[in-house]
């Protein structure tokens, strides 16, 4: 007995669902685990764009010739050193992480507080001023341009209360550094930022309670919930001053590759590129982000959720450019060394596999170490996995 992926349209009654593996959208079904009782319950998925699930063979039927859980996890490690190998990693940055940690953390601030106040316009129907927040995605570009890794390992740290202000601070800081990696000109950039930044903006238009609900949402509030790409696509039409690529950005976030996604049901090149690379980083940041309801994943291990979704759900070579952007094992993430002990990712190197990490704790005697950097592409150490801080009580901002 076994979890294994099948496709919806292989479900049958008597099966048991056991991942609807589609964790970055809210899928209306209020429970993750569920046994098939009745055809409706397939044609549910099927409506909501779902394509793959895991069913667990142990409590229900099976489907022969499925891939189990453990036989995809070991494709997909392999998929994602492959990513490594495939292309060089950006250039080394020109400042610490360090150094660009403090910079970073005041332009977050600063970013939020302009967020949410223009979003908050909007909640009150006056008319938004973008122009007020582009001197704060310049601010952002040239922190990536420094140093890219402060400012996305600092964003990943929301507050449930400002978390849908902190989610577009966060897409925007992805945004610029992905734009970035891709070689976009300056002002495509910053426009890809000013997108980001704007990209949530219809949810200002979705009820609180129903925006803010800690629990699953029922299918008529899933509906509503949904409606917000369209929302903030409508909206920004009517803004003066704002482009074509920001107003993608809003309204194709949540398209898919085969056509499963929303509000229009477009699939393939005839999504944007900056659609799809939205997309990319929309679903990263939400799996990586802490909830009222769910712990957010370490980013190495959404990396491979981001493979596994490629060509469904995204598009496969921007996500491969997305890693190489970020590094397999991006800045912020707690990684075990060959040696046991547990390191901090703090730069990238030119070798993805060996980036500069904080050596910060002994696995083996559990004791906190002081923390010592250690190049890795020159060490005799390598990284064997990676960790759940919480399993160790550490918090890698604290190193950062």
């Amino acid at each position: 007995m076994a979890i294994k992926r099948v496709r919806v349209d292989q479900l049958k009654p008597g099966m048991y669902i056991h991942d609807l593996n589609c964790g970055w959208l809210q899928h209306g079904f209020l429970r993750p685990k569920f046994p098939i009782k009745h055809l409706g319950q397939i044609q549910k998925m099927l409506d909501q764009g779902l394509g793959e699930v895991y069913i667990d063979t142990a409590q229900g039927t099976d489907v022969a010739g499925a891939p189990t859980r453990e036989e995809i996890e070991q494709g997909l490690e392999r998929q994602l050193k492959a990513s490594a190998a495939s292309g060089g990693a950006l250039p080394p940055a020109p400042v610490s992480q360090r150094e660009e940690s403090a910079a970073a953390k005041r332009i977050l601030g600063e970013a939020v507080g302009v967020v949410g106040g223009l979003l908050h316009d909007v909640r009150l129907g006056r008319q938004m001023d973008p122009d007020k927040a582009r001197p704060l995605v310049k601010a952002m570009h040239a922190s990536v341009l420094r140093n890219p890794g402060a400012l996305i390992s600092l964003s990943r740290i929301k507050a449930a209360d400002t978390y849908t202000f902190q989610h577009s601070v966060s897409i925007c800081a992805l945004l610029v550094s992905f734009a970035q990696a891709l070689g976009m000109d300056a002002a495509t950039v910053e426009e890809a930022g000013l997108g980001g930044l704007l990209h949530d903006v219809g949810k200002m238009k979705i009820p609180n309670e129903i925006l803010n609900k800690p629990g699953k949402l029922t299918d008529e509030e899933f509906g509503i919930m949904k409606s917000h790409a369209a929302l903030s696509h409508d909206l920004l039409m009517g803004v003066p001053g704002i482009s074509k690529m920001v107003i993608q950005i809003a309204g194709e976030h949540h398209e898919k590759m085969d056509g499963g996604g929303y509000p229009r049901g477009i699939g393939g090149e005839a999504i944007s590129q900056i659609g799809r690379m939205t997309a990319v980083a929309d679903v990263y940041d939400a799996l990586t982000s802490n909830r009222v309801y769910r712990q957010g994943t370490e980013p190495t291990e959404v990396l491979k959720k981001l493979l596994e979704w490629s060509g469904t759900h995204l598009d496969g070579n921007l996500v491969q450019q997305f890693i190489r952007a970020l590094g397999i094992y991006p800045v912020g993430s707690l990684v075990r060394l060959s040696g046991g002990r547990l390191a901090v990712v703090v730069e990238q190197s030119e070798d993805l596999l060996r980036p500069v990490v904080r050596v910060v704790f002994d696995s083996a005697r559990k004791i906190r170490l002081q923390p010592r950097d250690l190049h890795l592409i020159r060490a005799s150490e390598e990284i064997v996995d990676f960790e759940e801080p919480a399993t160790w009580g550490l918090n890698t901002v604290d190193y950062l």
